[in-house]
């Protein structure tokens, strides 16, 4: 089946238009058409075409003007100049300034069909080329997962074994673990690396839209659809889509997401005619989607369509040491960023990020590292640039009551030490609702000994003034 294409026409002459239009339409295209210059740049505005045939003579206008600025809002668009004059020196200034292609009226249908198809996969090529180039530039941070730990080196060594395996993918895994990251490993690793990768998402639309942006939609289909437009499916045709956060889909798309798995085919969203796909689909979730099954917030056959090839990412706490090469290595990337130069991290920075426990996992990490390589610039981490809920409560302590060596001109010892002892006796007594005998169990006390220090220091509880 031949891959549909969105077309703008731009002419005045309507009968020329009308019929322009069911050529095109009658080889699966989508089109759109203008009469004027005013209506075509209306058009690119509200919507994204890959090929465009435009006059040189409009009416309130020049077809050249239009090329130039074509160029400008879409340098990948195919354009094919029109006219209805012998003007070869418009039309070398045409292919001077980026069309495709120039033809003369009168001209013939099959003639200009076979050249649409022609600056289609000019497109196609230039586009592939584009993004396979950018794959390359990206392919330090997408095709390896950083770390040591058992789990991660498991993960490693499936993605080398599914190279050439087409299999559905679900990556399970809390909030922030890499899923993503792991997706995109997953398709540079294939076969299809050179084709196009799609994310989505599911969680973050509302229902009403995520239909059509998974499947697109036709003209008329809905309030403002003025054009019709590809849904991901369709956009990557030959590669992969990743589809995030699977479990937050609802019952009736999951039924239709069903059907694309089964039978490779959609339609759009107001339409009726079949469209076909050859797209590998890797899936995410936070979710424990057994349990949604028990719950019926989840279809079991769409989730054994799913788990074919599973691979549980585990949380950042459970992978170690993997927490300091992540952070060094984000750091690094940090550093080229933002001019800056961190040079390392303290021994008691690196003990309180190993026992923290990352509720956020890798994404807290990183921009955790983002947030201290901006603002700390230069030197090396200390236990002060971390932030407090990542400290122990005796780090807590002795970071409220650091004491600045270098500034001081002298230290009271007495009155620090007494300060401190103070604040710890009060901490301890309102936690446990000023119960001595508690408190005392909980400072590894006497019982005596706490009353008397309450007594010589003249502590009480304080007065709730609100």
């Amino acid at each position: 089946m031949t891959q549909s294409a969105y077309i703008l026409l731009v002419d005045d002459e309507q009968e020329l238009l009308t019929a322009l239009k069911d050529v095109l339409e009658q080889a699966r295209h989508h089109v759109t058409t203008a009469a004027n210059a005013m209506r075509a740049r209306e058009a690119m505005r509200n919507g994204k075409f890959d090929l465009a045939l435009l006059d040189i003579r409009l009416p309130d206008g020049n077809g050249i003007d239009l090329l130039r600025e074509f160029r400008r809002a879409d340098p990948d668009m195919g354009v094919i100049m029109m006219t209805g004059y012998a003007e070869v020196d418009t039309a070398v200034d045409a292919i001077r300034l980026g069309a495709d292609d120039f033809l003369r009226k009168p001209f013939d249908f099959n003639e200009l069909m076979v050249r649409v198809a022609e600056a289609l996969k000019k497109r196609s090529l230039v586009r592939d080329n584009r993004q396979l180039k950018a794959r390359v530039r990206a392919s330090a941070s997408t095709r390896a997962m950083i770390g040591q730990s058992p789990a991660i080196k498991k993960i490693r060594d499936t993605v080398e074994l599914l190279g050439d395996s087409d299999s559905t993918v679900l990556i399970t895994g809390e909030s922030g673990t890499g899923k993503e990251v792991l997706a995109r490993m997953l398709h540079n690793a294939g076969t299809r690396a050179h084709k196009p990768m799609v994310c989505m998402n599911c969680g973050a639309i509302p229902e009403e839209l995520l239909e059509s942006e998974l499947f697109g939609h036709v003209k008329g289909a809905f309030t403002g659809a003025h054009r019709a437009r590809p849904g991901r499916f369709e956009i990557a045709n030959g590669g992969t889509i990743f589809l995030d956060e699977i479990g937050d889909m609802s019952p009736n798309l999951q039924v239709k997401l069903l059907r694309v798995l089964q039978e490779r085919c959609f339609e759009p969203v107001g339409g009726n005619q079949p469209i076909e796909v050859d797209v590998r689909v890797i899936a995410a979730t936070h979710r424990n989607l057994e349990e949604e099954i028990e719950k019926g917030r989840f279809r079991e056959d769409l989730y054994y369509r799913l788990n074919i090839i599973p691979i549980h990412l585990p949380p950042l706490r459970e992978r170690g040491e993997d927490v300091l090469l992540l952070a060094e290595h984000f750091m690094r990337q940090f550093n080229e960023q933002k001019q800056a130069r961190i040079e390392g991290f303290s021994e008691a920075a690196r003990e309180a990020m190993l026992n923290y426990k990352w509720p956020g996992n890798v994404r807290e990490l990183q921009n955790l590292m983002e947030r201290i390589a901006t603002l700390k610039r230069t030197g090396i981490v200390e236990l002060e640039d971390l932030p407090s809920r990542m400290l122990g409560e005796g780090q807590r302590l002795m970071q409220s009551f650091a004491v600045d060596m270098d500034a001081a001109e002298r230290i009271d010892l007495k009155a620090l030490v007494d300060e401190f002892e103070n604040h710890l006796l009060i901490s301890a007594l309102e936690r446990f609702d000023w119960n001595k005998n508690q408190a005392a169990r909980f400072l590894t006390m006497n019982r005596t000994t706490l009353v008397e220090k309450i007594k010589k220091k003249g502590l009480a509880p304080r007065q709730n003034t609100a």
